[in-house]
């Protein structure tokens, strides 16, 4: 199972926020990375000066959160 996380990088001083957050699970590596690829454009589009994220696709160990 892949997951679709956003690592957020500078999360200092906010509390309440996690550095990882799943944002979606998908059975193979190409769904993920099809996904990723549509929110990481649209995300840039939305926000071209903010770069204290990551969106990308990580391989689980375990099959569930």
């Amino acid at each position: 199972m892949w997951f679709l996380i956003m690592v957020l990088l500078n999360v200092n001083g906010v509390p309440g926020l996690n550095n990882i957050t799943v944002l979606q699970t998908y059975a193979t590596s190409r769904e993920c990375q099809s996904e990723r690829n549509r929110i990481g454009f649209e995300m840039a589009e939305a926000y071209p000066y903010d770069r204290d994220f990551v969106i990308a696709c990580q391989l689980s160990r375990k099959h569930d959160l």
